[in-house]
């Protein structure tokens, strides 16, 4: 009865150690995304024109563009720029997530120890 107890209390210590290390993960890989977010949006704010590679992305084809004078400004760019914005809130959000979800697996792991 002991030795049962014995493999049931290692078994339990051996995924709350799998959970721990889980959780680190998920922290680590969160405030990975989150630190590439920040430092795509301070490229952008130092150079603005990068988001001309996004903006040709978006055109899907010539054929189909329509040319539209807005005294020099340029169509494809003022699109990109909210699916850029609402991008890199996405990409925010999901490191949030993820911080969030490591944080509680990595407290559930010391609750438990």
């Amino acid at each position: 009865m002991a030795e049962n107890r014995s493999n049931l209390n290692s078994s339990i210590d051996f995924m709350i150690g799998i959970g721990t290390l889980i959780g680190l993960i998920l922290a680590v890989t969160g405030a990975l995304v989150l630190s590439h977010a920040v430092y795509l949006v301070w490229q952008l704010y130092e150079n603005p024109e990068t988001i001309m590679s996004f903006a040709q992305s978006l055109k899907l084809a010539k054929a189909n563009v329509v040319e539209i004078d807005l005294n020099g400004l340029d169509p494809l760019r003022l699109v990109a720029w909210p699916f850029v914005i609402l991008v890199l809130l996405l990409q925010g959000k999901i490191g949030l997530w993820a911080i969030e979800a490591g944080a509680r697996l990595l407290g559930a792991g010391k609750k438990e120890k």
